[in-house]
């Protein structure tokens, strides 16, 4: 199974340089918004908790984060652990959801995780995932496939939804500084104050028993 490294502890000035960048109109958080209800939601795979954070007013939030130099970062309710293994009761939430978080990869079956999912949040309650979808200008900078797969987590009974949105960066400084650091020479080459990047949210109703 591979797994994304994520260097957000290792290096924070480039991490809020990602976060920060990333859609920045903030299309993701609002669909989230609209999806999540009111209650105890869980947040797999937190980083810092930028999406906690803002995604918590009106929510109890859960920050479920397995490394440990990011945990405490905001102030929110912080449990350390990894989504095949949730630390958590039966039901015990009202909805989940991840985004760019443990389930960002091709070659591995997310079924535990999925299946963990069902297990914390209540029968009817919404999970979400967050992703790349591909296809844009921000994953043609790279020959690996950094996108995720819609026919895996639809053959979970996940729909599909697809928003249109971009990296938009302070100056072409913070562009070239990320973008070389995720694709190397060709990242910086292709780098732009804005960069188009398609994101898939797939979402079902837990089917906790």
């Amino acid at each position: 199974m591979t797994v994304i490294p994520f260097y957000g502890a290792d290096d924070p000035a480039m991490f809020a340089i990602e976060r920060a960048a990333m859609d920045r109109d903030g299309l993701v958080l609002r669909a989230l918004d609209e999806l999540l209800p009111a209650g105890r939601v869980l947040d797999v795979g937190a980083g810092d908790g930028f999406t906690a954070e803002r995604l918590g007013t009106g929510r109890r939030i859960v920050a479920l984060e397995p490394n440990a130099r990011m945990i405490g970062a905001r102030a929110l309710t912080w449990v350390r652990g990894d989504a095949e293994r949730l630390p958590f009761a039966d039901a015990s939430f009202d909805a989940a959801y991840a985004t760019w978080a443990y389930f960002f990869s091709r070659d591995w079956d997310p079924t535990p995780g999925i299946r963990q999912l069902d297990r914390v949040v209540r029968g009817g309650g919404p999970l979400a995932i967050v992703d790349n979808i591909g296809g844009d200008a921000f994953a043609a900078m790279t020959d690996t496939e950094i996108s995720a797969d819609p026919d895996v987590w639809e053959a979970h009974g996940f729909d599909t939804h697809v928003i249109e949105t971009a990296f938009r960066f302070d100056d072409l400084d913070d562009a070239r500084r990320l973008l070389g650091f995720f694709f190397g020479d060709h990242g910086v080459a292709a780098a732009a104050v804005e960069v188009p990047f398609g994101v898939g949210v797939f979402t079902r109703a837990s089917r906790s028993a």
